[in-house]
């Protein structure tokens, strides 16, 4: 395993596996790999069969792989906390269970589907330009949604870290999170003390804009602010496509998004870890 200290080393090990035929999960876009290259994150592997980089977060490692022949596999020990996400819309169906059969022989576990909703464009301001406050249409008085602050770093790490699992959630590390508030990516919902006991984390993608995680503290729950956090962001990226990963079956999660106007898409995921 080598770390990649340069884009440009990066670029060209995943280039000059673009072969027909090729099986990949690796869509890291030029910033994603600058950012882990500064933060010394980003790892790879070469073998006869193809090529495999890995992401290094604070609770784990994201895997994604080139495989160019399924006859041979990895001769490298995978870290514990690793974890593979193999996502397809129908039309991949084969070639994505090809990809777990062999990740299966290299020892990895299919854990759990997620799916994708998306939400079309229209309806909302389409920027975080100018955006503070957001009032939030609920029964109780005091509860408003905000763009995080450098202030609510630290409840807004706490809060995705009680939400999610510290492996297969996609979580990011402090610095990242910082950043991301920093771009106004990450909008709070508040009560009547100010203190943090919700959120939506995004990223903006080619076409669309997608959420990686809707975060409530437990007393919150069950109370219909997982919509009212969705009109709010709404609100700010309507304009945009919008997107989202769930886990598959999730009830509480499907209704959310689906009162909010997202749909499946078609598009599915495989999620395998050691």
């Amino acid at each position: 395993m080598i770390r990649l200290d340069d884009i440009g080393e990066a670029s060209k090990l995943a280039f000059s596996h673009m072969k027909p035929g090729v099986l990949t999960n690796h869509m890291m876009t030029a910033d994603e790999y600058r950012a882990d290259i500064a933060h010394g994150a980003l790892h790879a592997h070469v073998w006869d069969g193809g090529v495999l980089f890995l992401r290094k977060r604070e609770s784990y490692h994201m895997l994604s792989y080139y495989i160019n022949d399924l006859n041979v596999l990895p001769d490298c020990n995978l870290p514990e906390d690793v974890f593979c996400e193999i996502a397809f819309k129908p039309s991949g169906a084969k070639n994505a269970g090809t990809a777990v059969d062999f990740w299966k022989r290299a020892e990895l576990r299919a854990t759990f589907e997620r799916i994708r909703m998306t939400r079309p464009a229209g309806g909302g301001m389409g920027s975080t330009a100018c955006v503070q406050i957001v009032p939030l249409r609920v029964a109780t008085d005091g509860y408003y949604a905000s763009l995080a602050n450098e202030q609510d770093s630290n409840d807004c790490y706490d809060l995705l870290r009680a939400n999610f699992d510290h492996i297969t959630g996609h979580l990011p590390d402090f610095h990242e999170l910082r950043d991301n508030i920093e771009a106004g990516f990450v909008l709070c919902l508040k009560d009547s003390q100010s203190s943090t006991c919700g959120l939506i984390r995004w990223l903006p993608r080619a076409a669309s804009i997608e959420i990686r995680q809707l975060a409530l503290r437990e007393d919150m729950r069950g109370k219909g602010m997982a919509r009212y956090l969705l009109d709010a962001f709404t609100e700010i990226c309507g304009n945009n496509k919008n997107t989202v990963w769930m886990r598959d079956g999730y009830a509480p999660a499907l209704k959310s998004y689906a009162a909010a106007g997202f749909a499946p898409d078609g598009w599915r995921s495989v999620v395998m870890c050691v």
